[in-house]
Formats: structure tokens, C-alpha cells, sequence
């Protein structure tokens, strides 16, 4: 079960691209992704703080997220924890007018989510044959510190709140 919500984590910290990245010095965001240029540079250490869960404890998961921008004005991620790495894309559709992110990971994880205003998103995670609804709200502290409320909810059991705060 920790392993499951290890993931969860950072999957929805890996949205944090929404916020960061250090870009390649031949590329820049731009339109709807310029906003988060401010975030380019030095990776984010993460600090979530897990609920106790199944047979585990209340505790403490930490990550390191480094940001780089990938083709198509799109921003990539890697996340490395103890036991855990995940990598995730986040762009701007102008199609459907939205944000959207894309994860996966090394212990099954994966997940789609979008977003109308680039700071709440919301979708689907999973993990194997487990599925679960997920919201995940950003908010910009400042310029090195992004703090993140998490609700989950897999199939019909009661929501899981995680709160996580990010800074460089």
C-alpha cells in the first residue's frame, strides 16, 4: 500500500511541471506555457506528508524533481525517491483548451490528468489494475516554494487527503 501511494505522490508531484523545470539553452515556453518559466532552473525537493494507510504508518515521503523542456513547447520531468522514479509530460492544448500531464513510473504507476487554469487538476491514476479519481491543487508560495493538496479516491473507498510542499 505504501509503494501505491508512493507513486500517487509522485505522479501528482511530477504535475508539478506546471510549475518548474530547467530549460535546455536552446528552448523557451511559450503562450500558455511561458507563465512557468519562472520555475526553470535548480531541481525541487519535495516533502509530502502521507496519512497512515492500510498496514502503514502516518509518514513522511521525500522527492527530488528536475524539470527540463521537451519538444513541442512541453515541459518534462524525473522524479527519483529511495525507492521510486517516474517521468512525466505537461503541455497546453489549444485544441481543447486546457492543461494536461502524463505520468508513469517504475512500480506500475500511471496516470492522465488535465486542468482549465494550470494550478487544479484533475483525472485518472492508476496503478496495475487499481484505479483511483485524483484532484491535485497547486499554490505558488513564491518563486522556490509550491505547496500541493492532493484527494484521492479509489473505487468507492473514502478519500485520501495528502499534503506536500516543494522547494529549491
Amino acid at each position: 500500500m505504501r509503494t501505491l501511494f508512493a507513486s500517487i505522490i509522485a505522479a501528482a508531484l511530477t504535475a508539478l511541471a506546471a510549475y518548474a523545470g530547467p530549460a535546455r539553452a536552446d528552448s523557451a515556453l511559450a503562450g500558455q506555457m511561458a507563465a512557468y518559466s519562472y520555475l526553470l532552473g535548480a531541481p525541487w525537493t519535495c516533502t509530502a506528508n502521507v496519512p497512515a494507510m492500510g498496514d502503514a504508518p502516518a509518514h513522511a515521503d521525500h522527492f527530488t524533481i528536475a524539470f527540463d523542456i521537451a519538444p513541442h513547447n512541453t515541459i518534462h520531468d524525473h522524479v527519483t525517491g529511495d525507492d521510486y522514479m517516474g517521468d512525466g509530460y505537461y503541455g497546453y492544448s489549444t485544441r481543447a483548451n486546457n492543461y494536461w500531464s502524463t505520468s508513469t513510473d517504475n512500480q506500475a504507476g500511471h496516470g492522465v490528468m488535465t486542468s482549465t487554469d494550470g494550478k487544479t487538476y484533475t483525472g485518472m491514476m492508476g496503478m496495475g489494475g487499481m484505479r483511483f479519481q485524483q484532484t491535485t491543487t497547486y499554490t505558488k508560495v513564491d518563486d522556490n516554494h509550491v505547496t500541493m493538496h492532493q484527494t484521492m479516491t479509489a473505487e468507492g473507498q473514502p478519500a485520501t487527503t495528502i499534503e506536500s510542499a516543494c522547494s529549491r
